[in-house]
């Protein structure tokens, strides 16, 4: 198994924010990424770093916390950017996705435009890739 992600609730605030990675530097865990979402943190854990530890440190300080192995990525997505990567993974283009959106084609670019900077992905083909595989 390459990573562990935990999924770190109840950080909706900097103070909060700051006590979630405070956890991590104490114990010097290696980080591969970290992604905030709404009120969630998602820390991607490096390799071999000590998983249990911070899972106790996290705990410790309040929150609540999901621990799952393998990339999650796509949770970091709105729900127009799912739908537009859910379009454009089924081979449609920017413009009869937004048709089906019932949106502006420039608003959908917004949306391809987001969703390629949150998944670090540069092509369709890229970002398909990794909807499919998470559909799976």
């Amino acid at each position: 198994m390459a990573h562990w992600t935990i999924r770190v609730s109840g950080t909706d605030g900097a103070a909060a924010l700051e006590r979630a990675f405070a956890c991590c530097a104490r114990l010097e865990i290696e980080l591969s990424s970290a992604r905030w979402h709404r009120s969630h943190l998602h820390l991607e854990l490096g390799h071999n770093a000590a998983t249990l530890p911070l899972i106790d440190a996290l705990k410790a300080s309040g929150f609540d916390i999901e621990v799952a192995p393998g990339d999650h990525k796509l949770e970091v997505l709105s729900d127009r950017e799912q739908e537009i990567l859910g379009h454009l993974s089924s081979g449609l283009q920017l413009k009869e996705a937004a048709r089906h959106m019932g949106i502006e084609t420039s608003t959908a670019r917004e949306y391809w435009e987001r969703a390629k900077r949150k998944l670090a992905v540069k092509t369709v083909g890229q970002a398909a890739s990794l909807w499919t595989s998470a559909r799976r």
